[in-house]
């Protein structure tokens, strides 16, 4: 056999992105497909060959601008090792659990939490990578990467897996291809072509990124069992990525009897750290573009959101678009804090977007007291005095305190606010107390912009607070 990865687009990504990926002709190669962006992330404006493509519009002609490779600050690209920061134990634990793959045997089953933005993803995909590109004489890894978040039903995730390593290069040359829709079939169809299509694998890595979102964790017990049940002959690894830390112990008893996993969590990145990782992708931009102020600043305002690497990198690189838009020469510290504030309002408007009008209320009430008492963390009751008033002032209906401890309780998984329990000394108690993650004015003008908190002015919200 020779070696072989899946032809997803996940695995086009890995493979495109990589800087240390081996072109070893023996293996199941995916190119880059025609009409790739240049760099920039433009169109492609050359043949490969180095003739321009002469674009007639004037709309879309072409500017140097400030980046030189923006792929790089994209968030989902897979660096080489030098540019992952802070990860070695976790890199080195989960390539021991791969380790057998790359000999013909069989990878261990993997479990990873930790928040967002701290390289689970990232760290998982480049380790799988790695032990693709290794795999010793004639044995042939399968890999593939699923967003559960898009794809969440058993029969989706069976089908996508099955499309993503339904290489035609895996299969002799007088076999029939087997053909795996997206819908159409009965799921236990849907099953044995999975196990045809992996029988032609010696294993098989699996990425189930946001694997919490699945509607049924039936489907972890199939592909942990298919070897045990002779579904099929491939050695399977699980790779089951979720932010929620209490979830694979809240699986279905036969789900985590059969689903045996070395278990990692991913501890967030730090300030310093979130400037190294921004200073290894530099080389995104022109040389002498950024000014020294920076990268600094959009790590500090990562660090103030548990150091999330993804928010880091997606500010990087909104700073430098704006700056393209508006024809600079450099990226400033007003681009960043202008694109950070651009980039705070549009999660709290997707996060706000149907909700009840009682969270906005509850919204208000701690951006108010954030913003007025100037205290980084304000205890429950404190927050559901100024959720009273707000609630009286525009006669709307007041919820109880138990029920706005729920409401908070989303604010928290939904990562609006940061929540710890404190001790409130002698005959105080202990009580839970709430830090906002957002910027409390733009909490403030996205809630106000509906309507029913029309009659609210910020001056009655600093009297609340």
């Amino acid at each position: 056999m020779s070696n072989g990865t899946s032809t997803s687009d996940e695995s086009r990504d890995l493979d495109s992105a990589s800087s240390d990926g081996q072109d070893d002709r023996s293996r199941v190669q995916t190119s880059e497909p025609k009409g790739s962006p240049d760099e920039n992330g433009n169109p492609p404006s050359s043949d490969g060959d180095g003739q321009q493509f002469k674009v007639d519009d004037p709309l879309f002609s072409q500017r140097k601008g400030v980046f030189q490779n923006k792929e790089m600050v994209r968030v989902g690209w897979v660096p080489d090792g030098d540019r992952i920061v802070g990860r070695d134990d976790y890199i080195s634990t989960i390539s021991s659990c791969l380790n057998d793959a790359v000999y013909g045997g069989a990878p261990n089953h993997i479990s990873i939490t930790g928040k967002t933005g701290t390289g689970k993803s990232l760290v998982s995909r480049y380790v799988t990578r790695r032990a693709v590109n290794a795999a010793v004489d004639d044995i042939r890894i399968g890999h593939t990467y699923l967003d559960c978040s898009k794809s969440s039903t058993e029969v989706q995730v069976i089908s996508t897996i099955g499309q993503q390593l339904n290489d035609e290069d895996i299969y002799d040359e007088d076999e029939d291809i087997v053909k795996m829709p997206d819908t159409g079939l009965p799921k236990d169809k849907f099953y044995k072509r999975l196990w045809q299509i992996l029988d032609h694998y010696d294993s098989a890595i699996i990425i189930l990124d946001e694997v919490d979102l699945l509607k049924s964790d039936h489907v972890l017990m199939s592909l942990a069992k298919a070897v045990e049940s002779n579904d099929t002959s491939c050695q399977i690894g699980i790779i089951a990525i979720s932010n929620q830390i209490n979830f694979f112990d809240e699986l279905n008893p036969r789900t985590k009897s059969a689903f045996q996993t070395q278990e990692l969590n991913f501890d967030p990145y730090n300030a310093n750290q979130i400037q190294e990782i921004l200073r290894g992708r530099d080389d995104a931009f022109r040389d002498g573009v950024l000014t020294d102020e920076v990268i600094p600043l959009v790590a500090a305002f990562s660090a103030q959101e548990h150091g999330d690497a993804r928010k880091a990198m997606r500010l990087f690189r909104t700073a430098g678009e704006l700056a393209d838009r508006e024809g600079a020469d450099m990226v400033e510290e007003d681009h960043v804090r202008r694109a950070q504030d651009a980039l705070e309002k549009d999660r709290f408007r997707d996060f706000l977007q149907g909700t009840p009008t009682q969270m906005k209320a509850a919204c208000l009430s701690i951006a108010a007291k954030s913003l007025y008492s100037r205290d980084d963390y304000i205890i429950t009751g404190e927050l559901y005095d100024a959720y009273q008033q707000i609630t009286n002032a525009i006669d709307m209906d007041t919820i109880g305190i138990r029920r706005f401890r729920d409401i908070l309780d989303e604010m928290q998984l939904s990562q609006v606010i940061e929540t710890k329990e404190v001790n409130m000394g002698k005959g105080g108690g202990r009580h839970n107390s709430h830090r906002l993650l957002h910027n409390p004015e733009a909490i403030l003008d996205i809630v106000m912009e509906d309507s029913r908190f029309g009659d609210i002015s910020k001056s009655s919200l600093k009297r609340f607070a």
